[in-house]
Parts: structure tokens; C-alpha cells; sequence
């Protein structure tokens, strides 16, 4: 039906790199029983002022404490692509996981969302890649924007 538009098909891992450049979270990666949405950076999808939901209250107490982890987005500055569960380090301690990584065609780049304790924000991160550490860079998301430079 597309092909006389030029459309060709595309796969999971098409949608999934897609997905990602966007930053955009997935149901068992960025979000899950264990990672609320505020922790996942939806905090603009729930209402905690408006109408009772199951979970509220809890998310209530979540937000007053201070969250204790929060997703981010990192670009590899070295060789190799982090990949979903592998650890984000703060020199010898393991500070989060990759939640969801690729290389992207787009920006020519490994990217990749992981979940940081909030007290290793600001630290200097890399991703142990089969071993070996990888220095990672913090970046705003979407990864992807209107205008944005292919390779920036």
C-alpha cells in the first residue's frame, strides 16, 4: 500500500530507535511497577491536584521526600553503545542502569536513557561496556529535534 509513496517496511528495531531519539519511555525499560512516572520524567501526565487515582497518595509522598532516582539522557563520548542494563558509574560506583540505549543513524551517535540516583546528577558518568568504562555525557532529551544538526 506504501510502496507507491515510497514507504518500505520497517521493524521493532526501527520503532525502537525512533522511540528513543524521541525519548520516549517504554513500559518495562523507562517506566514499570518499580519505576514511577515521576521518577520516569511523566510528572506532566499525572494530576496529583485533580481527580483520586489509585496510586496518588503515594506519588504525593514520592514528590514531597524528593525523588530518589530520576531518568536522563546520555551520548557516549567514546566507542561503544550502552545498552538496556548496563550500569552507569560515577568512578567505582555504580550510580544507575541504562534503561534503553542504540546508535542512532540520525545523529551518528550511541545514545542511550538510564535511571541515576538524584545524588549523581551532576557527577561525572560513564557505562561499563563489557568491561570497560565508557565516558557518557548528560544531555537534555528529546535527543531529536526539529532543526537539530545531523551529528550534534
Amino acid at each position: 500500500m506504501g510502496a507507491p509513496h515510497g514507504a518500505l517496511p520497517a521493524g521493532l528495531g526501527a520503532r525502537d530507535t525512533l522511540r528513543l531519539e524521541a525519548a520516549l519511555p517504554l513500559y518495562g525499560h523507562e517506566l514499570s511497577r518499580a519505576i514511577s512516572p515521576l521518577e520516569a520524567g511523566l510528572d506532566f501526565a499525572v494530576r496529583l491536584d485533580g481527580p483520586d487515582f489509585i496510586g496518588r497518595e503515594a506519588l504525593r509522598r514520592l514528590r514531597a521526600g524528593g525523588l530518589p532516582r530520576r531518568r536522563i539522557g546520555l551520548v557516549a563520548e567514546g566507542a561503544g553503545i550502552p545498552r538496556e542494563g548496563y550500569d552507569v558509574v560515577s568512578g567505582e560506583r555504580v550510580v544507575g542502569r541504562v534503561t534503553s540505549g542504540t546508535r542512532t543513524p540520525w545523529l551518528d551517535r550511541a545514545i542511550a536513557l538510564a535511571l541515576l540516583e538524584a545524588n549523581a546528577l551532576e557527577a561525572p558518568l560513564a557505562v561499563r561496556i563489557r568491561g570497560r568504562d565508557v565516558a557518557v555525557r548528560r544531555v537534555e532529551t528529546p535527543f531529536y529535534r526539529t532543526g537539530m544538526a545531523q551529528g550534534s
